[in-house]
């Protein structure tokens, strides 16, 4: 509804050495979209430079200021998130970020898309596999 491109970006993630390598390719089946939406999932995300304004607004500081995010930041967003979400309306911002854990925030529907779209890698299933055989 909005325009925007979903833009899963999981670097820096604590499951891998390399900072600069999204996580999400490493576990998940490359995805092209969701229910319509354009999704950018892969290390193609080094080369974007996302737009501004952002939303939340702690999000349009100079770069530098943003390294680090106290707790208390964190928590702060996930409540303004929450509250567009549940508005039903959008942010004039061009670009959302969504850096905090929204469960059980968000529509179930939307949500069950979502998971519906995305699959593990094969070697990652077949993990899964074995540890549900044991």
């Amino acid at each position: 509804q909005t325009g925007r491109t979903l833009a899963i970006d999981w670097r820096g993630s604590c499951y891998l050495d390399e900072p600069s390598t999204n996580a999400f390719p490493v576990f998940f089946e490359p995805v092209q979209g969701i229910a319509g939406v354009r999704v950018i999932c892969d290390n193609e995300i080094n080369h974007y430079s996302f737009p501004g304004p952002f939303f939340p607004a702690w999000w349009n500081k100079p770069s530098i200021d943003c390294i680090y995010r106290p707790d208390e930041q964190i928590f702060r967003e996930r409540d303004e998130l929450d509250q567009l979400f549940q508005s039903r309306k959008d942010s004039d911002a061009k670009t959302v970020v969504c850096d905090a854990c929204l469960m059980w925030r968000c529509d179930q529907e939307a949500e069950r898309e979502v998971f519906r779209s995305i699959k593990p890698r094969p070697e990652i299933q077949s993990r899964i596999n074995a540890i549900y055989r044991e």
